[in-house]
């Protein structure tokens, strides 16, 4: 944390100044520093800020007896009371910034807090579900059960069967304070500390909800999955939360959604790979094969000489593409198997298919790439 300047050098002037001295270069600096004059001046808020910090510490006799002797580590009850205002240096700061910035600084811990805001929206609640990868390729609905908290329907919200308007703020929740300062009259709005903001004062607690003006029930609700959905993301539902404060709205559901794996179809973005097995036989010679696809099984041929690693493509069977039109593909791996188990009788067929054979046999996939280089194209 920065180490706070000196407030008599902040205003430029003396230890010895006056309290119209005082007055007069803070003027002259605030007019100087102000943010409105500096619009492109990220660091002008924090200078004026610094400016009127100094000068609500200086411009009053006590504050500044105060600060004379212990600096700025003002220890409690140091003098005549410390500070004004019970050990707060600023007095009346949060007022001058009212006046420049209107309710810009509300609710910051610096300047004091207990600003008054309007009703506070819901929370957000938030929910889990599960599909299958074929009901994230064409959509779903999913019945969900979300614990929320309500407005009570006795009540409606207010705490109380019986109630009448507050006399202090007149039902508003609010009260205005009008203070003096060096830029004039300032008026603030607080919350009303009679009704605690509610404009109501309960004469009769409600029994339903223990006069909390809230009850949690569970809602069961239809969420619709949209086709092309991916694992992990979230479905908004607007409105489906808890219950705001009395005139506030609710706040919203989140949904987030996991597609579990599936046994045969791997995704990969809009893409969908399946690994196919066959023997070494089958690759060597050529055979048909039928793959799971999304819409069921489909045949497909594989060509004499097919090398491990292989990719066919099937275009368009992929996965809908959520922000677009169409679908990615099917990328169909081929596995080649190779015998780990020979009988007498295979052994020397094999060996005899070996000395008939020369390099002649395998300059087929002589330039072809590699097999982790078929593999790595999938991926990519």
């Amino acid at each position: 944390m920065a180490e706070k300047r000196d407030y008599y050098e902040i205003l430029g002037v003396s230890r010895n100044a006056s309290e119209q001295e005082i007055k007069k270069a803070y003027r002259r600096l605030a007019r100087e520093h102000h943010p409105d004059a500096n619009p492109g001046d990220p660091e002008a808020e924090e200078r004026f800020k610094e400016l009127t910090e100094a000068y609500e510490v200086l411009s009053n006799p006590e504050s500044r007896r105060a600060y004379d002797t212990y600096g700025h580590q003002v220890p409690r009850g140091a003098g005549a009371g410390g500070y004004p205002g019970g050990g707060d240096p600023f007095g009346g700061f949060q007022d001058i910034f009212e006046a420049f910035f209107g309710d810009r600084f509300g609710g910051d811990p610096f300047f004091g807090g207990g600003r008054t805001r309007g009703p506070s929206r819901g929370a957000d609640t938030e929910a889990e579900v599960e599909v299958s990868l074929q009901e994230a390729a064409f959509g779903a609905e999913r019945e969900i059960r979300v614990q929320t908290v309500k407005n009570c329907p006795v009540c409606e919200g207010i705490g109380g069967t019986k109630s009448h308007e507050c006399p202090t703020c007149g039902g508003a929740g609010a009260v205005r304070m009008v203070r003096e300062s060096i830029l004039g009259q300032m008026v603030s709005t607080q919350t009303c500390s009679t009704c605690r903001g509610q404009g109501r004062i309960i004469d009769e607690r409600c029994e339903n909800c223990q006069g909390s003006g809230r009850v949690s029930e569970v809602i069961r609700r239809t969420v619709r999955i949209p086709a092309g959905i991916e694992d992990g993301m979230r479905l908004r539902v607007s409105r489906a939360g808890h219950a705001g404060e009395p005139g506030a709205p609710p706040g919203d559901l989140y949904v987030t959604v996991r597609v579990e794996e599936d046994a045969e179809l791997m995704r990969d973005g809009e893409d969908l790979i399946h690994r196919l097995r066959i023997n070494f036989v089958e690759a060597a010679l050529g055979t048909e094969a039928r793959v799971p696809t999304l819409d069921g099984s489909r045949e497909i041929k594989i060509e004499p000489g097919t090398q491990p690693g292989t990719t066919l493509r099937l275009r368009n069977e992929g996965m809908p593409r959520i922000r677009g039109r169409g679908r990615g593909d099917l990328k169909i791996v081929v596995d080649v198997m190779v015998p780990t188990r020979l009988s007498s009788e295979q052994r020397e067929l094999l060996e005899k298919f070996e000395k008939a054979s020369g390099e002649e046999t395998y300059n087929g996939s002589a330039n072809k790439d590699s097999f982790f280089e078929r593999l790595r194209s999938v991926f990519r």
